[in-house]
């Protein structure tokens, strides 16, 4: 298939099945939250599918973005040791060595990372919203980043879903195993140090998302403000290389066309805090997963908030908009926030979908 065709076929996939579901829920009569486990065969055989058809695209540089630069890099990469060592991704670079020792294609290694991006979203979308993960997957697939960060920001996209069902576990009191999928996805991408440290601040340090929301809006006035002296501040802390060379190098932009302060990311990173000011706030709904995670979402958003006029800034916005589909999903799916819920979960997936469609075909 060309190139070209990727993104637009896949996005007429996701609008569809929107379509369906979206329509359904407008025209149910009655929305009770489920208390069975829900249909898990749909959104799992669609997530194998996508890992095989993403995964062996071809290598386009134009339409793929950093791909090409991936593929070349396996391409010439030597067979050699990798050795453990936290100031390197040391666990990225034993993917690529096990799979080039092992005489792998460079599509097969793309479509083992995208085996990895894709169904560790799913698991972690089974975990958190186990009575719908079909609606889950539609927002993950749904969302602004996931084609992009499945087809250009490997690293990154790869490391947040791994944080994401990291975070999963650790809400569960399983540290072990959450603990461990920080350190792979800390060796897959040493950015992810920022939801790592977010997630354990939501899980002992604030237990009230309202104190969370304050740090959000109170880092827009900072970033308004002050925002060269906050970005030359937090780039010097150097828990990402890269972040110097973002924030302070001159880049040639060709994602997220624009440096500045984008008010319109801005709003679209509002809309999860808006919904947590509803619910938690407003509403006065009580979930200690959901309360964790607006804290999570909105202390690393602030982070972005702060470097927002960064060359390449949608690599910090994607390490809290990770988050987006969950938080948006949750509180439809597991929380009793509005009488007539099926039809707002309807008129929000839509929403949800046209918003994506409009910034990836018309605005971008």
């Amino acid at each position: 298939m060309d190139a070209s065709l990727y993104q637009p076929l896949f996005l007429a996939i996701i609008a569809i099945f929107c379509l369906i579901i979206g329509f359904g829920y407008l025209s149910s009569p009655d929305y009770q939250l489920q208390e069975r486990p829900g249909n898990i065969l749909t959104p799992l055989l669609m997530s194998i599918f996508f890992v095989f058809w993403i995964g062996m695209r071809p290598i386009s540089g134009v339409y793929f973005g950093d791909t090409a630069n991936y593929a070349r890099e396996y391409i010439n990469k030597e067979v050699s040791i990798v050795e453990m060592d936290w100031h390197s991704e040391w666990i990225w670079q034993w993917l690529m060595m096990m799979c080039k020792g092992t005489g792998m294609s460079v599509h097969v290694f793309f479509t083992i990372v995208e085996a990895g991006y894709i169904l560790s979203a799913l698991w972690a979308v089974k975990r958190f919203l186990p009575f719908n993960p079909m609606l889950g997957m539609l927002f993950v697939w749904a969302s602004l980043m996931f084609f992009s960060f499945g087809t250009n920001g490997l690293r990154n996209g790869l490391a947040c879903h791994f944080i994401l069902l990291a975070i999963s576990f650790l809400y569960d009191d399983k540290y072990v195993i959450g603990g461990i999928l920080c350190l792979v996805a800390f060796g897959i991408h040493r950015s992810v140090m920022l939801p790592i440290v977010a997630t354990l601040a939501g899980i002992f340090l604030i237990k009230n998302p309202q104190t969370a929301i304050y740090i959000w809006f109170a880092s827009i006035g900072v970033s308004i403000v002050a925002g060269d002296a906050a970005t030359s501040f937090l780039a010097s802390l150097g828990f990402d290389d890269r972040m110097s060379s973002y924030t302070l190098g001159d880049n040639n932009m060709s994602q997220f066309s624009q440096t500045g302060f984008r008010w319109d990311f801005l709003l679209y990173s509002a809309m999860p805090v808006l919904m947590a000011w509803y619910v938690c706030g407003k509403r006065q709904i009580q979930d200690n997963w959901y309360n964790a995670l607006c804290v999570t979402y909105c202390l690393c958003n602030a982070f972005w908030i702060l470097v927002i006029r960064s060359s390449f800034s949608n690599r910090f916005a994607y390490l809290s908009w990770f988050l987006y589909p969950i938080l948006i999903a949750y509180p439809l799916v597991n929380l009793p926030v509005w009488q007539d819920q099926d039809r707002k979960t309807g008129i929000i997936l839509l929403t949800y979908c046209g918003f994506t469609l409009f910034m990836q075909l018309v605005y971008w």
